[in-house]
């Protein structure tokens, strides 16, 4: 399957047939079948004739739009079967899978990013033990709390883990927080489109979930699934590339020139081929960690990440080795 992305001012993506076309100047530059499509990703600058939209509508393609930052627009509403729907209703009405499943989901959430933060916090940073403390304390704590715990420790987590997260990268690459929080929400957006689109594919409703609430739009289930991806995944790839490319991308004033998507698209096009246990690539890894929530849903098992991404932290390491010692 292939995802397009429209990265360059100017581009446009047409259909004709069940075939995407994608012109620039008024040449054409390739041709997508639309059954060999997974997602479209369309920045600022760039346009959908709606002959692509209704052609990715109709194939429940899911369309995101950004600005020239990698945040948010808008997306185009997408109706497909939803045949889990009415198991869905029916597991949102019973407390106790909720609860457990939204604890498993922030437990694991929690535990990886502990793993992050130990792994770069080395011995001289009090601000990072400190929090790094806390963090235990509150996965301590919602183990015995309800659903509203839960969320409120989360939130206090994400108070303290995202900042310090910023400081450190700061420190060592010099990025500033503007545009590590672009790379965040740039890469938080891929993965969004990738998780949306198989779960539309297993005939999921995307606005029924466990742990967030929110309106359709907000996908509170795929931002359910998405989270225990948040520090193995998205985190790892924004501290990979912002540590490798911090010098690279740079004018006399330190802004990062335009193509620094395209790098980023790359690698993360490049993660998703990634054999990651056994036979199963990152993306197939994915496409399956749905088809577990969809057994969980049935009561065929409890539902949990089995498989999470490695942190690699030797790799982590050697990255910030390297930085201190230029």
């Amino acid at each position: 399957m292939t995802a397009i992305y429209l990265t360059k001012s100017g581009v446009t993506l047409t259909a004709k047939g069940r075939v995407f076309e994608l012109w620039y100047r008024e040449q054409l530059q390739s041709r997508v079948q639309a059954k060999m499509t997974s997602h479209i990703v369309a920045f600022a600058g760039c346009s959908v004739a709606p002959a692509a939209a209704a052609l990715a509508s109709s194939h429940c393609l899911p369309l995101l739009f950004l600005d020239a930052a990698g945040r948010y627009v808008g997306r185009l509403p997408l109706t497909s079967p939803a045949k889990y729907l009415p198991l869905q209703q029916q597991r949102a009405n019973d407390g106790e899978f909720v609860l457990t499943t939204a604890l498993g989901i922030v437990n694991a959430t929690l535990h990886s990013r502990l793993a992050l933060l130990a792994m770069i916090s080395g011995h001289s940073c009090s601000r990072m033990g400190i929090a790094i403390r806390e963090i235990e304390s509150r996965r301590e704590q919602i183990a015995t709390g309800n659903l509203e715990t839960l969320r409120g420790n989360l939130a206090a987590v994400n108070q303290l883990y995202y900042p310090l997260l910023r400081r450190w990268l700061w420190r060592h690459t010099g990025w500033e927080n503007d545009f590590l929080d672009n790379l965040f929400h740039f890469h938080h957006a891929l993965l969004e489109q990738i998780i949306y689109g198989f779960v539309l594919e297993w005939g999921l409703a995307p606005e029924i979930a466990n742990l967030h609430v929110g309106d359709g739009d907000k996908l509170p289930l795929v931002q359910d699934l998405m989270l225990e991806w948040s520090a193995s995944l998205i985190d790892t790839l924004v501290m990979r590339f912002a540590l490798t490319h911090h010098s690279l991308f740079t004018n006399g004033n330190g802004h990062c020139q335009n193509h620094w998507r395209d790098n980023c698209i790359a690698a993360w096009e490049q993660q998703l081929k990634t054999i990651i246990t056994g036979d199963k690539s990152l993306r197939q890894l994915l496409w399956h960690q749905v088809g577990c929530y969809c057994q969980a849903l049935w009561g065929d098992t409890s539902y949990h990440q089995k498989f999470l991404v490695g942190l690699q932290p030797k790799k982590v390491r050697s990255w910030a080795s390297a930085l201190r010692s230029l």
